[in-house]
């Protein structure tokens, strides 16, 4: 197969003229994030069915073809742990491809386990070992080695062939629009990651009241300023736990904000009087326009045990069903089922284990087991099965039969 490394802008258009003769590609990044605002995107890895190519940002510059490429509705994007890639994409364009096939996705709706790296998912679907020599490159030096390239290619060059092998197995199982679903959740997954406000996601802000969280938000505005303006990472400008901890105290003063715990290094205390200002403009803001609390859940002292038992349940359901329980659900999950069941089942909080596929799955199993018409029976403690889920003898139970299958 054809192996290109494009480097000026003519390579890219006639790479991004292959794509859309094409119509699906393979398709990964290499970044690095450590020490910048924003990622800084190093390397493009693109393969079709008959090319394998490098793109280097650093050097071809205006990468519109390739994005007006991954962009396009009519092409169909391969990828595996797609969530990142995409973020760079929307930092970059704005926008989302509209076809996003993510093989690590797909695997876990066949029986893989959830997430698997790329590198488990070609040696256990393809029989083959990819190396792994360069996981410590800097990817924004120049020039790069040819193996450093095999390297990168690598994240692309089987792609497609696993995708097809998932999409045989996902037809043979019927769960191609499973796959769909969980696709088009991912996109806005990461949409709307990209689009809420990113200081709701501030550790600690749960010990906040609502003027403190006021100063959190102006605090966390004023850091991405700053951040963005030094091309410096967030943490490096004020970290998470001391921008909560300042919100919290609220000095009024030099003295009370530099008597915090770890605000004595000389880029903070250079800043003392900017984060003072940000402070009273919290102390001003007007009650009627400060933020409202999260929403927060007490379950109650049973929920832990509960989530448990409906863990091991789902576990053995979805071991039997060959789909990854970790793509199913997380405890979160669960306990919102526990609570939408207790709450009397309200249409418009229903849980996403009742909704789609997972419902499909195994949502009536679930609150089968919630209402006590299911059970739990070892039946071989040495064996892959070692536990049915069982209708009770209390009640009839829906769905699978006594061997518990799905």
């Amino acid at each position: 197969m054809e192996e290109d490394l494009i480097s000026t802008p003519a390579q890219l258009r006639e790479l991004a003229g292959h794509i859309r003769d094409s119509g699906r590609f393979g398709f990964d990044t290499e970044f690095v994030s450590e020490d910048t605002f924003e990622p800084v995107l190093c390397l493009i890895q693109v393969a079709t069915r008959e090319r394998l190519a490098v793109i280097d940002p650093i050097v071809v510059g205006d990468l519109s073809p390739f994005w007006e490429v991954v962009l396009d509705p009519a092409i169909e994007v391969v990828m595996h742990a797609a969530g990142e890639d995409l973020r760079i994409c929307h930092l970059r364009t704005g926008s989302l491809p509209a076809r996003v096939y993510d093989v690590q996705v797909a695997a876990g709706l066949v029986g893989y386990s959830y997430p698997l790296s790329l590198v488990n998912l070609v040696s256990q679907s393809l029989r083959i070992s990819l190396a792994g020599s360069e996981t410590r490159t800097d990817w924004r030096r120049r020039p790069l080695s040819p193996a450093q390239l095999r390297y990168a290619l690598d994240d692309v060059r089987y792609l497609l062939q696993i995708a097809d092998d998932l999409d045989a197995e996902l037809a043979a199982k019927g769960r191609a629009a499973w796959a769909e679903e969980e696709f088009a959740g991912l996109l806005r997954h990461v949409a709307r990651r990209s689009d809420e406000d990113r200081w709701r996601r501030l550790p600690g802000l749960n010990s906040l009241n609502r003027r403190a969280l006021e100063a959190a938000r102006r605090l966390a505005a004023w850091r991405e300023d700053e951040a963005r303006h030094a091309n410096r990472p967030l943490r490096h400008v004020l970290r998470d736990d001391l921008l909560v901890a300042i919100a919290k105290r609220l000095p009024a003063s030099r003295r009370d904000l530099e008597a915090l715990r770890d605000f004595n290094r000389p880029a903070l205390l250079s800043k003392s009087q900017s984060i003072l200002a940000v402070i009273e403009q919290a102390r001003l803001t007007p009650e009627d326009m400060l933020p409202e609390f999260s929403q927060r859940f007490e379950d109650g002292p049973g929920a832990s045990t509960v989530a448990s038992l409906l863990s091991a349940a789902l576990g053995q359901w979805c071991v039997r069903a060959e789909v990854a329980t970790s793509l199913v659900a997380t405890v979160g999950d669960l306990k919102h089922l526990i609570r939408w069941h207790l709450d009397g089942r309200p249409d418009d909080d229903r849980p996403s284990l009742m909704t789609g596929w997972r419902g499909e799955l195994c949502g009536q199993m679930l609150l089968e087991v919630l209402e006590g018409r299911r059970t739990f029976r070892v039946v071989d403690p040495g064996s892959e099965f070692p536990v049915a889920v069982e209708p009770s003898p209390r009640g009839d139970a829906e769905g699978p039969g006594s061997e518990g299958r799905p």
